[in-house]
């Protein structure tokens, strides 16, 4: 490669940016990267401790939409039902769980941590998380199911990675720019159709054969979406 006329980084620049590590994955922001210790090490105790630990941990900290019918719906800890609309998305069925969606938080997460910064990555991640935990509520509202993982929180952070993927020199696409712009028109519907074949991941009633369940990957999507949006109207972190 060769810097032409035009002003293109020489050989030297190029050389330094190699050395330095500045790609979009291998220079994580430290936010996504902390983020992802923590789901791993969460796993890793959990596994560490054993069945018995585990089964508790779900019991304690999963979504079961049966908890909104009271205790006399199902045996709760009390105030369980309102913590784990956020603790679900620490959990995970089994190692491969965790390890997808680290992947996709590493992916996704990175240019929308780079964009806002800590705080707001993070506030969207909220969101996204509770966005997926009401789709389930309103879906399945009084059903005892117990739904894990991280996968609402990931959703929620690709949508609103995808304005930034397709924006110009200018910046992140403007929600008019956003519904106009094919690419991100077909990468939204890829997302929507592929999330009908595979989504955050729930375990019935503790058992064994999880079910995949797209309601919750849906509803981080729309809300992370819409956090996004909401958000970058505040401004934006540079650099």
């Amino acid at each position: 490669m060769t810097g032409g006329a035009g002003g293109g980084p020489d050989q030297t620049q190029i050389d330094r940016a190699l050395r330095s590590g500045s790609g979009p994955i291998v220079n994580a922001p430290p936010a996504v990267l902390v983020l992802i210790a923590i789901l791993i090490g969460i796993q890793a105790a959990i596994q560490w401790a054993g069945k018995d630990w585990e089964t508790w941990s779900f019991y304690a900290f999963a979504l079961i939409p049966a908890r909104f019918q009271g205790p006399e719906a199902t045996t709760m800890i009390e105030g369980s039902q309102y913590w784990s609309l956020v603790t679900y998305a620490f959990l995970h069925d089994g190692w491969l769980h965790v390890l997808f969606n680290s992947i996709w938080l590493l992916i996704f997460g990175t240019p929308v941590a780079r964009q806002f910064g800590t705080l707001r990555f993070l506030l969207i991640a909220l969101v996204s998380t509770l966005g997926g935990a009401i789709a389930m509520l309103v879906l399945f509202w009084g059903v005892f199911i117990v739904a894990v993982g991280a996968s609402a929180a990931v959703s929620g952070l690709l949508a609103a990675a995808i304005p930034i993927m397709f924006g110009g020199r200018a910046g992140p696409l403007s929600f008019g720019e956003f519904l106009r712009d094919r690419r991100a028109m077909i990468f939204m519907v890829i997302f929507l159709v592929m999330t009908l074949l595979s989504s955050v991941q729930w375990l019935p009633t503790f058992a064994d054969g999880a079910r995949i369940a797209w309601e919750a990957h849906l509803g981080g999507f729309i809300a992370g979406l819409i956090a996004y949006f909401v958000v970058s109207r505040r401004g934006v972190r540079h650099g």
